[in-house]
């Protein structure tokens, strides 16, 4: 394969002129100079040869180029008429692949962030299915992707992509669940995070010098701010700061080991989609599947243990423990309450 960056702008150049409407021979002067007007590079009769052979023979390069040179008009030319390199030489994987990152990339054109690329993602759509084998043209109709919803708070994403490259303040209005009015925060963002169809904003809030965590769809309005400058964030690496999460939310940073026991059945569905990257099999036999974890204790992983019932078993620590027994306890009474009320009446 050609090494040299100018051995593949020669063949591009190569590539313009055998595909030319108005012109179908090249001689090889002809060629010659066509590249030297084009790249300002300078080529001989045997580099020519070269690159056409590398067009034409390559697997590396995988053009497989139909050049053939007819004598009588001493002139090289493409065979198919509608050949180019600039195409892309897949394979059937390969395209499969791409038609499927196309197609998964489609749900989400109506987000703000990716709007603009949205003409681009229908051209490669497009693409894919013309590289299609006849009768295989309908690409992944016959897969049901899951659909992203509609979550409020995706407006907000293109001003705080903007803030965050550009190192900016934002200024914004922030309603908690539990709270009755808005209150004012002046934030210099940091990283984006999304979650379950949901997104997250990490940042220094700058009236309490704190790092704080804000729901999108929860951000009554934002703005960049004009006073305030951007603090940056000081022993922070924001792509690893949710690594030992599931999920988003911390109510400490202290890592636990955390060892679950599930019955087989349950047990297939973790072996075959990790609760998180730390997964560990310990125990895998017929009667369980015991993994160990290293997390941090938070809302969202006690909603995961929750979520398979009695399924699963902690085992340890026992504080998770006793906090999963309190909540089923709760749950327990609140049932056994409402079927007695349901009777009385």
């Amino acid at each position: 394969m050609p090494q040299s960056k100018n051995s593949l702008v020669r063949m591009q150049v190569i590539d313009e002129c055998l595909r030319s409407r108005t012109k179908k021979y090249w001689s090889k002067r002809e060629l010659i100079e066509r590249i030297g007007e084009a790249k300002d590079i300078r080529v001989s009769r045997r580099t020519l040869d070269y690159d056409i052979y590398q067009m034409r023979y390559c697997s590396q390069l995988n053009y497989n180029a139909p050049i053939e040179y007819l004598k009588k008009e001493d002139g090289y030319f493409y065979t198919d008429p509608s050949f180019s390199i600039e195409k892309l030489p897949l394979n059937e994987v390969e395209i499969n692949a791409l038609a499927m990152a196309a197609a998964t990339l489609g749900q989400y054109k109506h987000v703000g962030v990716l709007s603009e690329f949205s003409s681009t993602i229908d051209k490669v759509i497009t693409l894919v299915k013309n590289l299609k084998q006849e009768g295989n043209s309908d690409g992944f109709s016959f897969i049901d992707f899951e659909k992203a919803p509609y979550s409020k708070g995706n407006e907000h994403l293109d001003l705080l992509i903007d803030a965050i490259r550009n190192k900016k303040v934002v200024r914004l209005s922030y309603l908690k669940f539990d709270d009755s009015i808005p209150k004012p925060r002046t934030l210099s963002p940091y990283l984006l995070k999304e979650y379950r169809n949901r997104w997250y904003l990490l940042g220094l809030q700058h009236e309490n010098g704190q790092l704080r965590k804000f729901g999108l769809d929860r951000i009554c309005s934002l703005e960049l701010s004009q006073n305030g400058n951007y603090q940056k964030a000081i022993d922070l690496n924001p792509e690893l700061y949710f690594k030992n999460a599931i999920g988003i939310s911390f109510e400490g940073d202290k890592v636990e080991e955390v060892i679950l026991s599930f019955l087989p059945h349950d047990g297939n569905y973790v072996k075959t989609q990790h609760l998180h990257s730390s997964q560990e099999t310990l125990i895998d036999d017929e009667n369980e599947l015991m993994v160990k974890l290293s997390v941090v204790i938070n809302y969202e992983l006690i909603s995961t243990i929750l979520s398979f019932g009695k399924g699963v078993r902690v085992i340890s620590p026992m504080l998770l423990r006793q906090q999963i027994a309190d909540i089923l306890t709760e749950c327990c009474q609140f049932y056994k309450a409402v079927s007695k009320e349901e009777k009385a009446n």
